[in-house]
């Protein structure tokens, strides 16, 4: 199947890279404007340039593959736009997003498509560089007609990555779980780098501080289950420190004191249930945490 790419953003762009990788013939590569989209081919080396505007299919070519990879907020009114022009019979379109229905594609199916999702479990950033596939050992969320399904695993495995099919009424959880994991992290050290701050190290100093600490985090979550991987004063029952913590924490900003407590009850439930934290000092802690007096 040629692919043709609507919306040649970070997203997009890494996913034509590793279609390119397989082998795929790259058809369009479609940006709002022509000069993006002429970047975009130079970037991967092959493709059509074209704008979201006038991209389009051979009606008389070949099933294609259309991934429509533009914001979440555009796919529908891009699939009906996409509708009303010319299409080989018995294609298949796929969205990439975590958070939009498959029906959102619908004016597509009407149009002959089978229409589907493929969502990459990574953070895009920017443009691909590495010779290897963008999607290598990444779990893709399938979802979507049969048809759709089929090629869009088919996509996956190729280009190393490890589908799976979404449970009906899954995504919102699904997406939420990549959202909390992923951006929430960013948002997390960003309130770290608040208290660095007050300890002394200017931003660009706490984050290279902090990037080696989240490396051998993320190196132990590799190796153990969450709670195997916890540390830190909860896990050790140090109500005390956990104690001066708040203080620091609720002087720097007190939504920033309850983002910690939220997550340092969930520690709190890891330590008690796989950690075999001593029950008087987990409520201890739990009594630190609530603000409440023994």
């Amino acid at each position: 199947m040629v692919v043709h790419i609507a919306g040649a953003g970070a997203a997009g762009i890494s996913v034509a890279q590793a279609l390119l990788l397989t082998g795929r013939s790259l058809g369009s590569v479609a940006c709002r404007d022509m000069a993006r989209a002429r970047k975009r081919c130079d970037v991967l080396g092959g493709g059509i340039p074209s704008t979201l505007d006038t991209m389009q299919g051979d009606p008389n070519g070949a099933p294609c593959l259309l991934i429509v990879s533009v914001p979440d907020r555009h796919i529908a009114d891009i699939a009906a736009a996409l509708s009303e022009r010319p299409w080989p019979r018995e294609s298949v379109a796929l969205h990439l997003s975590g958070s939009v229905d498959v029906e959102a594609l619908a004016p597509l199916r009407t149009a002959g498509f089978a229409v589907g999702s493929l969502h990459p479990l990574k953070s895009f950033v920017g443009t691909p560089t590495a010779s290897a596939s963008p999607l290598a050992d990444i779990v893709c969320a399938l979802e979507g007609d049969p048809a759709a399904l089929d090629a869009a695993q088919e996509l996956a495995i190729q280009a190393g990555g490890r589908p799976f099919r979404l449970a009906t009424g899954g995504r919102a959880a699904w997406h939420a779980g990549a959202t909390h994991a992923c951006n929430h992290l960013v948002a997390l050290v960003d309130q770290a780098l608040d208290l660095l701050q007050q300890a002394g190290l200017d931003r660009d100093t706490g984050r290279s501080a902090l990037l080696p600490l989240l490396r051998s985090t993320v190196e132990n979550l590799r190796v153990h289950q969450p709670g195997q991987a916890l540390t830190g004063p909860v896990v050790r029952g140090d109500a005390d420190v956990v104690a001066r913590h708040l203080v620091a924490l609720q002087e720097t900003s007190p939504e920033l004191a309850s983002a910690y407590k939220a997550l340092a009850r969930r520690a709190l439930n890891l330590a008690r249930e796989e950690r075999n934290l001593d029950q008087l000092l987990a409520k201890q802690i739990e009594i630190t945490l609530n603000g409440e007096d023994e």
